[in-house]
């Protein structure tokens, strides 16, 4: 069978950074003789839509098609979100299978899927990696994160602190400033260290396939399937993508001081062995808080806690 790769492009996105990212990588994908399409995209939403176009079609024709789509995009991770939930929207969970496959060339600032997927981050050798994989027939299938409400993430739910920090950066003109010297994570940390001065921690309740926990002044729950969010932070460091679990950390009952010295070890996976630091792991995890909680799926806010989410197994195919 065929393979038809269609490539999904922002260019407003990342201060034009996903179509400098393409004009770059287009003329190796040519000399490749891969059939492909390039869908520009410009408003919200768009991409979704894109997606679940394909995805539909996909479905509805069954076995008899003459090639196969795989869409890849060109950009970030929240445009990864915005396709993987535009495919997932085309059809019920028994059609999974037949739903096109996924790949991405890193162009955003956090590329936290690619890491967590041994995606190169050099778009090249992404494409590279990618074309090969096309020859060698490697794919493998993805847990996602899904929310009782409908919502749906590839990698990550956070509440408290890492979601205002998140919404402050997705806000703030600054990463689109750092974007542009390549300084687009720095951002992150420059906000972080602004909303911490003002955020208040809360008590809350964490629910794990059942079981209560009863959390005491908490500073964020983040719940992931790969290590890594936030642009190379290592929050859980075991966490799988394929073993339909989902991996939670908890900060809680530390002061405002001691968060700020151990936040650098995040990004090694050494916060660990600190005390107030707790992990968890299941299938379904709830949260309820005593006052409003900030709430991010992907680095994109969606609400506020409570939340209920659990592990989707093996629902998406990427290519790798």
């Amino acid at each position: 069978m065929t393979t038809m790769l269609h490539f999904i492009i922002n260019p407003a996105a990342g201060n034009g950074k996903s179509l400098r990212v393409w004009r770059r990588i287009r003329p190796l994908l040519e000399r490749s003789g891969v059939r492909h399409a390039v869908h520009l995209t410009a408003l919200p939403g768009e991409t979704a839509e894109i997606c679940r176009q394909l995805a539909e079609n996909s479905v509805a024709v069954r076995d008899d098609r003459p090639f196969r789509d795989i869409v890849v995009v060109v950009g970030g991770d929240g445009t990864l979100r915005e396709a993987s939930l535009g495919l997932l929207k085309a059809c019920p969970d028994a059609e999974a299978a037949r739903l096109p496959a996924l790949s991405f060339i890193p162009a955003g600032s956090g590329n936290d899927f690619a890491r967590g997927h041994g995606i190169p981050l050099n778009p090249m050798k992404a494409l590279s990696n990618l074309l090969d994989a096309l020859r060698e027939g490697r794919s493998r299938r993805i847990d996602i994160i899904r929310s009782q409400g409908g919502g749906a993430a590839l990698s990550s739910y956070g509440a408290g602190l890492d979601a205002a920090v998140a919404a402050a950066v997705n806000r703030s003109p600054l990463k689109r400033l750092l974007g542009r010297v390549r300084l687009g994570r720095l951002a992150y940390v420059l906000l972080l260290v602004r909303v911490l001065a003002a955020y208040r921690p809360v008590d809350a309740v964490l629910e794990v396939d059942g079981k209560r926990h009863p959390l005491t002044a908490v500073w964020l729950a983040s719940v992931s399937n790969i290590p890594s969010y936030g642009g190379g932070m290592r929050i859980n460091p075991d966490a799988s993508p394929d073993d339909g679990l989902l991996d939670v950390c908890v900060v809680q009952g530390i002061t405002r001081m001691k968060l700020i010295t151990a936040f650098p070890r995040v990004y090694s996976g050494s916060h660990t062995s600190i005390a107030g630091v707790s992990f968890f792991r299941g299938r379904r995890i709830r949260l309820e808080s005593s006052s409003p909680l900030s709430v991010h799926a992907d680095g994109e806010e969606v609400g506020a806690a409570p939340f209920d989410i659990h592990a989707h197994r093996s629902a998406v195919e990427i290519i790798v």
